[in-house]
C-alpha cells in the first residue's frame, strides 16, 4: 500500500508528522494562502513539543491536524536518524517569523501578534520593532492572560476588528497550538495562524540568539543554557530525553506488537457498522484502536468506537470478547505513527443500543463516513486487506 499524500515529504517522530520542506516552500505556501478563502494552521514542533505529544493523545492529534509542521530543532534530525528516517530541512520559528515579515510585508500585510501576559517583549517593543524594521507591515498586538484561555471573547473581537491576514500566536507550547486549534474558526478573515513561541523575543533583542556556527552544529541549546541556567530541565527534555524516547520507539517498532481492539458493532436490526477510512480511497473497515494499560479489551473497543464514529459510550450495550486474534504488520508510516511493529488484534462484538443520530463523524480523525450493512454484504464492502479476518468473524454475526 503506497503512503497516502498526507505522509509524503514528511518524517514521523514520536507519532508527530513533521514536514520535511525548506523555508522557500513554506513561504510560498503562506503567500498563496493569503489569496484563498480557507485557513491554514502552521506549527513549529521541536524535540520538546514532540516529547510532550508522545504522552498526550489530544495534543498529538492537534499537531497532526496542522497544514504545515515546520521542523524546528537540530534534535529532530538526530531523532529521525534513530528512527531510520532522513530529515533534510530545518525551519526554526525564530527564522520563519522574520522571513514572513520581510518577504510578504511589502504589500501592506496586516498581522496580529498574540502575546502572553508575562512575555519578555511588551506590545510597545513589538510595535517599535515593526515601525523600525518592517514599516510596510500593519501590526497590532494583543495580550492573552493565562486565566482567559476558555473565555477570550475580548481578544477575539479585537483580532476580528483589526482584520489581519496572518496571526502570530506567541503563547508557548502547548498553549499556542491548542489555542489556534480551538479559536481559528472564529477568526474568519485570518488566512494563516502560526504558533511561534518566543520568536519575537529574538527580534526585539530581549533574547540573543546563539552564533550561527553553533546553530548550524546543533548546539544552540548549549548557548541557551549559558544564558539561562534555569532552563536545564527543559534542555534535558529537548536533548537526552527526546533521543532516548526515539530509541525506545525504534526498539518497539522492531520487536513489539501493540494490543489492539476491533469493534464489531451490531444494531437492533442485525446490521453491522463499517466506516470509510479518511486516509485511503474507498477503504471500508471496522472501528479499531490500541488498548491502553488501564483498560480492558472490551473497554478499549467501546472507547475507540466512540472516538471514531462520534457516538457516546452510552450508545454501546453488551459486549462479547471473541477468541480469535489477528496479527498483522502495517506499512512503515503506520508503525512510526503508533510506535509498534504491528498489531495483535482481538475482535469485540458490541450491541448498539443508541440511534442513528448518535453517530456523527464530523470531528473524527479516522472516519470519513459510516454505513450499516447486512451480514451477507459485509465482505462486499470491506477493503480486501480487512476481508480475511472478517471471514473468521462471520460465524459470530
Amino acid at each position: 500500500m503506497n503512503a497516502p499524500l498526507e505522509f509524503q515529504h514528511k518524517v514521523i517522530l514520536l507519532g508527530v508528522k513533521i514536514d520535511d520542506r525548506p523555508m522557500d516552500y513554506i513561504l510560498s505556501r503562506i503567500e498563496a494562502q493569503l489569496n484563498t478563502e480557507s485557513q491554514m494552521k502552521i506549527y513549529t514542533p521541536n524535540p520538546e513539543i514532540c516529547l510532550r505529544a508522545e504522552n498526550d493523545d489530544f495534543y498529538r492529534h492537534v499537531l497532526n491536524t496542522a497544514d504545515i509542521n515546520a521542523p524546528d530543532g537540530f534534535g529532530l534530525k538526530l531523532g529521525a536518524l534513530i528512527l531510520g528516517q532522513d530529515l533534510e530541512n530545518r525551519v526554526a520559528g525564530s527564522d520563519l517569523t522574520p522571513q514572513i515579515l520581510e518577504k510578504l510585508g511589502s504589500s501592506g500585510l496586516k498581522v496580529f501578534v498574540v502575546l502572553r501576559e508575562d512575555s519578555l517583549s511588551t506590545p510597545n517593543n513589538i510595535t517599535d520593532l515593526m515601525k523600525d524594521k518592517y514599516p510596510n507591515v500593519k501590526c497590532k498586538v494583543g495580550i492573552m492572560k493565562s486565566s482567559d484561555f476558555e473565555n477570550c471573547d475580548k481578544l477575539l473581537n479585537t483580532i476580528n476588528d483589526f482584520d489581519p491576514q496572518i496571526l502570530f500566536v506567541c503563547l508557548g507550547a502547548p498553549t499556542q497550538e491548542l489555542w489556534i486549534n480551538k479559536y481559528i474558526k472564529l477568526l474568519s478573515n485570518v488566512k494563516v495562524a502560526i504558533g511561534v513561541g518566543g520568536s519575537f523575543d529574538f527580534l526585539t533583542g530581549k533574547i540573543k540568539r546563539a552564533p550561527k556556527i553553533m546553530r548550524e552544529l546543533g548546539i544552540e541549546w548549549l548557548y541557551r543554557l549559558y544564558q539561562e541556567p534555569k532552563r536545564l530541565e527543559r534542555i534535558k527534555h529537548a536533548t537526552a530525553d527526546f533521543l532516548l524516547a526515539c530509541h525506545r520507539w525504534n526498539t518497539r517498532i522492531k520487536n513489539e506488537l501493540r494490543v489492539n481492539a476491533l469493534a464489531v458493532i451490531r444494531n437492533r436490526e442485525g446490521k453491522i457498522l463499517i466506516q470509510r477510512n479518511k486516509r485511503f480511497a474507498n477503504h471500508w473497515q471496522f472501528p479499531q484502536g490500541g488498548v491502553e494499560k488501564w483498560e480492558s479489551v472490551a473497554e478499549a473497543a467501546k472507547r475507540e468506537a466512540s472516538e471514531e464514529i462520534g457516538a457516546p459510550i452510552s450508545a454501546f450495550g453488551a459486549t462479547t470478547v471473541l477468541s480469535e486474534k489477528n496479527e498483522y504488520v502495517p506499512p512503515r508510516y503506520s508503525q512510526l505513527l503508533i510506535g509498534y511493529k504491528g498489531q495483535s488484534q482481538t475482535a469485540v462484538l458490541i450491541e448498539f443500543v443508541g440511534n442513528e443520530k448518535d453517530v456523527d463523524v464530523a470531528n473524527s480523525e479516522e472516519a470519513e463516513e459510516v454505513k450499516w450493512v447486512n451480514k451477507d454484504e459485509l465482505l462486499t464492502y470491506l477493503h480486501r486487506d480487512r476481508q480475511k479476518f472478517a471471514q473468521v468473524l462471520l460465524k459470530y454475526l
